[in-house]
């Protein structure tokens, strides 16, 4: 029986890689397509791309092994029905659930190693990768100066009338249609006619022209840094316009701090509920949890402190005499100003406290949701990863039934049970955020659903009844195509 373990295991450990490839290079090319611009607009260079993907390739691996568990089974009994073992296996009196149990092992050893991946490796990298998203978001594209057009950096404008290239840049750029922009430094075109408007002094505005000049960007200094040749230095005073000064240079240079220019790696200390392990985000639920209490004894003391004074000042109206006159007949005597004051006084008093006791419901939802919220990353952290024992039981009967180790089977069936248990969480996760399910059953009922099909697939093929034709799936697939 040991022989037969390691042989279902092992032949389910290539379609597993295999799968798992083609699933991570399918996620890699829909981000890619989804953030190019945002990526490749922003003239960042190579490392920080590959940096910046290999941050996102976390959640891209947390969502594809599930997967990949789900086509490496349909692809493996698959291929063991198509070959005929499973039957000569049953014959040899070896039962189904013998044969599906090494599967299960080997889903419960992915399960505990991607429950690991997920609280200790994922949060990490998602918080690596929003704060470098960030950065990107910030970081204005690499200048690419054209002619006649005014550029506004800080508080410097400037203008270039003319940039003579060589022959060799004209036709390079031309042929470049659908790649980066380069930026070379190191051969820095010459600009002809360079106006710059520099209002940095309040009071004073400095326009500087020249014949030609070369601009370049210095990283370690965060600044444009044009070389000027040829030109006049103009001063004018804002507020006293015969103050004016000028002067001719030969060579004079202009350094314009452009930080927005350069990618700022700086971290961030905030994390979101994605961004943090299992015991971050009970120490988050405990926190808003005390909150909620706080909140409550906060209501609790309103109403105990305030309304009880209400309740004690109407036992005291009592009659001050056996003839039923009441202590209320006294107000009459009150002038009519003085009774408004006081009843207008007593009215923004109660609608005061009226509105702390809303404010204080109001903050208790919002630390429910919050703690729902957490919630939800807590068990999602769990319900994904054990999904791979779920997927073994629904993957094996299937594959069994389409006696195909194909991988287009497998994949279509597994892209289908795996929609269907993505759009599940999705719902749920919804849900319970709107506090409509609790955390645990929203994030395990799609885990629920499935397996409890799972189990009844298996039952059925234990007894060898089809249930899904796959012959006539096919014709019908054919005719509408047609």
């Amino acid at each position: 029986m040991k022989i037969l373990t390691r042989y279902i295991i092992k032949e389910h450990i290539p379609p597993f890689f295999f799968a798992l490839a083609v699933l991570m290079f399918i996620f890699l090319m829909n981000f890619l397509v989804k953030y190019i611009t945002h990526i490749f607009g922003k003239g960042l260079s190579t490392i920080a791309i590959i940096e910046l993907i290999f941050y996102n390739l976390a959640w891209m691996f947390a969502l594809a092994v599930p997967m990949a568990v789900l086509i490496s089974t349909l692809m493996s009994f698959g291929r063991f029905s198509g070959d005929n073992e499973i039957t000569i296996l049953k014959s040899s009196g070896v039962s189904i659930y013998r044969i599906i149990r090494p599967a299960l092992w080997f889903g419960i050893v992915i399960t505990i190693l991607m429950i690991l991946f997920n609280d200790r490796v994922l949060p990490d990298f998602n918080h690596r990768a929003r704060v470098m998203f960030r950065n990107i978001r910030e970081k204005r594209p690499t200048l690419k100066l054209e002619s006649g057009i005014f550029y506004n950096v800080g508080k410097y404008s400037f203008m270039v009338d003319k940039i003579d290239k060589s022959l060799g840049d004209e036709l390079s750029e031309r042929t470049n249609i659908i790649g980066p922009d380069i930026d070379e430094e190191n051969k820095p075109d010459k600009l002809l006619n360079v106006l710059i408007f520099d209002r940095t002094q309040n009071q004073k505005t400095t326009s500087i022209t020249a014949k030609e000049g070369y601009m370049v960007y210095s990283s370690p200094r965060k600044s444009l840094i044009f070389s000027l040749f040829e030109g006049e230095y103009h001063e004018f005073d804002n507020q006293n316009t015969e103050d004016y000064r000028f002067s001719v240079f030969y060579r004079h240079e202009v350094i314009i701090n452009a930080p927005e220019f350069e990618l700022d790696t700086k971290d961030d200390d905030y994390r979101g509920d994605r961004e943090m392990n299992v015991k971050m985000m009970l120490e988050k639920v405990e926190e808003n949890e005390n909150q909620i209490l706080n909140s409550i004894t906060k209501i609790s003391t309103i109403i105990n402190n305030h309304w009880k004074n209400i309740f004690e000042r109407i036992e005291t109206l009592k009659p001050i005499s056996n003839n039923g006159e009441k202590y209320i007949s006294t107000l009459d005597s009150i002038p009519q100003k003085q009774y408004k004051k006081a009843v207008d006084k007593a009215l923004r008093k109660i609608t005061r406290l009226y509105q702390q006791v809303k404010t204080t419901e109001s903050r208790i939802g919002s630390y429910a949701t919050t703690v729902n919220r957490y919630e939800v990353e807590v068990h999602k952290k769990f319900s994904i990863p054990f999904s791979a024992i779920i997927f073994i039981l629904v993957g094996a009967p299937l594959g069994i039934s389409s006696r195909k180790g194909s991988l287009g089977v497998g994949a279509t069936l597994s892209i289908l049970f795996f929609l269907i248990y993505w759009a599940g969480l999705i719902l749920g996760e919804d849900l319970a955020d709107r506090r409509f399910l609790s955390p645990m059953l929203a994030m395990w009922l799609p885990n629920i659903l499935i397996g409890v099909a799972g189990i009844l697939l298996t039952l059925r093929t234990i007894k060898e009844i089809s249930f899904i034709n796959l012959d006539k799936l096919k014709i019908f697939i054919s005719r509408l195509k047609k």
